[in-house]
């Protein structure tokens, strides 16, 4: 379904780009991806920081890949096409169904660069566990290689940087584009003391260190 709706989508794109600036589309499609970046950066961080296993809802499932992916990096490489990409096909065909009606009229106003970025952000986001994936596959295939190479998305290099203890850097999984300036801003340890300051709750980190 996400696959047919992603189609529909970029058809639909194709159809006012006519009227739009190649420019407005490739911006909109480069603001989309650094989106759905920190959207999994901050997945990513919520789960690796806050809960535990036995957390009611989400211990069991999310909390515990994330956990369990930090105990032993490479199990991913083994996971077979559905395991790795199921939840993230679904997340972006819910996302493109709830979507449609801001698209169309996103569309039908020739608002091109908005259009583009909503398309990218679902298309990028909902890609991220293959991305993911890749950056720990030895020998992925060649295009593959090519594109981390050249930054365009998440290197083996600089993921391995996240899994070095505490394990509280790098957290971005789709492109990782974000993952350095967060880094330097300390965007994490930020939220971390925000939450902490307005609900109680220690981050894992500090947990673990007490």
């Amino acid at each position: 379904m996400a696959g047919g709706l992603a189609i529909l989508y970029l058809r639909r794109l194709v159809e006012i780009a006519d009227d739009a600036a190649p420019l407005a589309i490739a911006a909109g499609a480069l603001l989309g991806a650094l989106c759905a970046d920190l959207v999994t950066g901050l997945i990513h961080w919520a789960c690796d920081t806050w809960g535990s296993e036995e957390t009611p809802w989400l211990g069991a499932g999310v909390i515990q890949a994330f956990r369990q992916h930090h105990r032993d990096p490479q199990a991913i490489v083994h996971h077979d096409w559905i395991d790795v990409n199921g939840e993230g096909a679904l997340g972006a065909a819910t996302a493109f169904l709830l979507g449609l009606p801001i698209a169309w009229q996103l569309a039908s106003g020739g608002h091109a660069f908005w259009y583009s970025g909503l398309c990218s952000l679902i298309c990028v986001a909902g890609l991220a566990n293959q991305l993911h994936q890749w950056a720990h596959v030895p020998a992925p295939p060649a295009p593959v290689r090519a594109l981390q190479r050249l930054g365009a998305i998440l290197s083996p290099s600089q993921h391995a940087r996240h899994h070095r203890a505490p394990y509280t850097t790098r957290y971005c999984i789709a492109t990782g584009w974000l993952n350095g300036s967060l880094d330097t801003i300390r965007f994490w340890r930020a939220l971390e003391r925000g939450i902490e300051a307005v609900t109680g709750a220690e981050a894992r980190c500090k947990r673990e260190r007490a």
